[in-house]
């Protein structure tokens, strides 16, 4: 069995950012309030062990920084009818479906928030 984890491409640094936001806005569907710093840091370390990825607690904490904010700026559309059944598949799957409405949008906003280099490290 291989257990070798590689850091964080770009790539996977935006996929992750995509999978905290959404997250974010799901935890925020379902009890209507943000989630907690230990939300991020289970969330995070799901998406890692699965992807086979390593990433050290700074890198987590200001990537979930980010994903906050992005969320912030997506919360009308959690409430819109065309987005609960968007939210509902993030919700039950074990990864994205990078087709949907919002996390298409999700996902470009937050490669437009990692290319701004001010915040990405």
């Amino acid at each position: 069995m291989n257990d070798v984890r590689h850091q964080l491409s770009p790539r996977d640094r935006i996929e992750l950012l995509c999978w905290l936001t959404c997250g974010s806005l799901g935890n925020y569907y379902l009890n209507e309030s943000w989630p907690t710093p230990a939300f991020f840091v289970q969330a995070a370390r799901k998406w890692l062990d699965r992807h086979k990825r390593q990433a050290d607690w700074l890198v987590v904490a200001r990537l979930s920084a980010i994903a906050e904010r992005v969320a912030m700026q997506h919360v009308g559309c959690v409430n819109a009818d065309w987005a609960l059944d968007a939210v509902e598949e993030i919700l039950e799957s074990d990864d994205l479906n990078y087709e949907s409405v919002l996390v298409s949008r999700v996902f470009d906003d937050c490669r437009r928030a990692l290319a701004d280099k001010r915040i990405a490290d």
